[in-house]
């Protein structure tokens, strides 16, 4: 004799801690046990239910299944919460850019700004980005105290963004704010309102600025295909705003968090210092750690169900939101043992020393070889990756290096986190010099 059926558990929210906060492995535990569907009811920020995959494979397999799509009118119907509410994650619904469209749309766009992202271009923007960041390191030398959020993460995710989309160096902290104060608004307040009429008055900066710039940007490109009929003025902006916020919400979450995560982990410190004896590719592979433990975003933007369809055994209406959520999939105990753990051995097992060299090991990391999902997976995959990890494995170990005492000011309960898909420090203070009672790495 069986029993009625066990009701479906209610949506948790998606959004989990980040991992240096408190409470962050109950939170981690509820999203990624393994006795759970692969697919999950979520809460996003905002109130708006959905379907989250948490399993690395079928995180993979929503990013890339053609029965879901990034273009919300393409769903021929009504969406679940749209758009009647709005949500944080309005612009990368609704802003017509690459994260809200698919296939030839989609493929369009990104073609218009890939040349920029090339290894080519990635290259010489890296090389001029170098000397920006030895100059953002330098600026606070003979200081005590140095906020790493402040003096280094928004620095550069200015410098970045100036490179990439040719804003003049005397704009690019106003850039930087727009765009910080624009993600983090929340929506139908009138701070939100002031906020999205700044950001659109930086976007119509860099566009003029693109009319007169003799340097092919990505900006410049934009123009150009609008001036040519390829695009219209919603899409230029939105591209715009696009590869702004991307820029600055990436660098200004990562670079903190992974910094704090030295400050914490003496083991990381000295992969980042080059210790170890492994040189630049074991501090290369320290790096891929952790961008794997601090994703710049928690979960991809949002994907929407063409039509009545079941994926990874769940049934989903035509219409339904579906995210991947990029930490759970990190997290997964069975591709990343014992996750937590920052082992850069396990990045690129094939580099480990002689000593400690698994073939089993091995094996397995190329069973995986695609790795972890921070910078997303298939048509989506970020354009800006390649330039994005060389960004912060510099900012890390050149921060590092430069201040080889480097310590955390303050006690680990007193730093504040804030925003849902992303989870950003207001402030990371640290002294450059160790003080008797000031080191707080508990």
């Amino acid at each position: 004799m069986t029993g009625a059926p066990l009701p479906a558990p209610a949506p948790v929210p998606l959004a989990c801690p980040a991992p240096h906060e408190r409470g962050f492995t109950a939170a981690a535990r509820r999203l990624t046990a393994p006795d759970g569907p692969a697919l999950r009811r979520v809460t996003l920020g905002g109130g708006l239910r959905a379907w989250a995959a948490t399993d690395p494979a079928v995180a993979r397999g929503v990013l890339t299944d053609p029965r879901l799509t990034n273009d919300i009118g393409e769903v021929g119907g009504p969406v679940q919460g749209f758009p009647d509410r709005r949500y944080p994650e309005d612009f990368f619904s609704h802003a017509p850019q690459l994260l809200s469209a698919s296939g030839e749309r989609h493929r369009g766009l990104r073609r218009i700004v890939a040349p920029y992202f090339t290894a080519a271009a990635t290259e010489r923007t890296g090389e001029r980005l170098r000397d920006a960041l030895a100059r953002i390191l330098g600026s606070p030398a003979g200081r005590d105290r140095i906020d790493i959020v402040t003096d280094l993460a928004l620095p550069l995710a200015g410098a970045t963004a100036g490179e990439i989309l040719g804003i003049v160096p005397e704009r690019c902290d106003a850039a930087v704010t727009a765009a910080l104060a624009a993600s983090a608004a929340v929506p139908g307040t009138e701070a939100a309102r002031s906020a999205h009429h700044a950001f659109a008055q930086t976007v119509l900066h860099i566009i003029g600025a693109a009319r007169h710039s003799p340097v092919p940007t990505a900006a410049t490109a934009l123009l150009h295909a609008r001036q040519s009929g390829r695009i219209g003025n919603a899409e230029l902006a939105g591209m715009l705003g696009m590869l702004l916020i991307g820029t600055v919400d990436s660098l200004s979450t990562v670079v903190p968090a992974g910094a704090l995560m030295a400050l914490r982990r003496s083991e990381v410190r000295h992969g980042l210092a080059g210790g170890h004896g492994g040189g630049p590719a074991y501090t290369t592979a320290v790096t891929e750690e952790i961008l794997r433990l601090n994703p710049p975003f928690q979960h991809t933007g949002w994907r929407f169900a063409r039509d009545d369809c079941a994926l990874a055994g769940v049934p989903l209406p035509r219409g339904a939101v579906v995210v991947t959520s990029v930490l759970a999939a990190n997290l997964d105990a069975t591709t990343w043992p014992d996750p937590l753990r920052a082992d850069p051995l396990r990045a690129d097992p094939l580099r480990a020393d002689p000593l400690r060299a698994d073939p089993l090991r091995a094996d397995a990391h190329r069973r995986t070889a695609a790795g972890h999902l921070s910078f997303g997976h298939g048509p989506h995959y970020c354009l800006g990756a390649a330039l994005g990890r060389r960004l912060v494995h510099e900012a890390l170990t050149g921060l590092f290096r430069r201040y080889p005492r480097l310590s955390l000011a303050v006690p680990l309960g007193e730093l504040t986190w804030h925003g849902t898909c992303l989870r950003r420090l207001d402030r990371l203070p640290a002294d450059t010099h160790r003080v008797e009672g000031r080191s707080h790495l508990a």
